[in-house]
């Protein structure tokens, strides 16, 4: 068996490229630590609003950045949102699926409201309002968190649920209707009237 022996001058061309690998692999992470901190605070409020937990949001929300500081595959610069915001998405589905409290139709209703939420402070509308949007059907519930909470372009959500931007405009239509019924049906006013 032939032993490979190194002599100095090549053990230390091995060190310098391991030390140059090391440099490049944490300025990689620092590149990308940058470009998803913006979004955090986003991506937070989504997954609370989905899993109705804050400790769970913040362990998804941790988990998608160790995504993000590991995977192969980051986005470009103009495609990070969306792309982070999916991940914590899937991560929230993956969460409740785990919990069996999800299914493609369960309303998120049907799911604990933590406390927090019911007695934030705020005009009954607020609570009004959050209460609707816990009424509506995951599929469109999200969607408002999405564009609504978070100010994420139609482009962007298509992209983060994984269906055509028309979809997204249609639903997020039927999303907005759902919510006003469903705030007119909770509150006793009627939003028609303050249009």
């Amino acid at each position: 068996m032939a032993l490979l022996r190194l002599n100095k001058g090549t053990r230390n061309q091995v060190g310098i490229m391991a030390e140059l690998v090391s440099k490049k692999k944490a300025q990689q992470r620092a590149t990308r630590l940058r470009r998803v901190a913006p979004h955090t605070a986003g991506a937070r409020v989504l997954g609370e609003q989905l899993l109705r937990c804050p400790q769970n949001a913040a362990d998804v929300v941790q988990d998608a950045l160790e995504i993000a500081l590991t995977t192969a595959n980051f986005p470009a610069p103009d495609k990070t949102k969306a792309w982070f915001f999916q991940v914590v998405r899937n991560k929230c589905i993956d969460q409740l699926r785990q919990q069996q409290k999800f299914t493609d139709d369960t309303p998120l209703a049907a799911l604990t409201l933590p406390e927090e939420h019911l007695q934030a402070p705020g005009t009954a509308t607020t609570r009004c309002v959050y209460q609707a949007l816990a009424a509506l059907p995951f599929e469109l519930r999200d969607l408002i968190v999405l564009r609504e909470l978070n100010d994420c372009s139609y482009k962007d959500i298509a992209l983060i649920v994984g269906i055509p931007e028309g979809t997204v405009m249609s639903r997020l239509h039927k999303a907005r209707l759902a919510l006003r019924d469903e705030f007119n049906k909770r509150s006793g006013e009627n939003l028609n009237d303050h249009q």
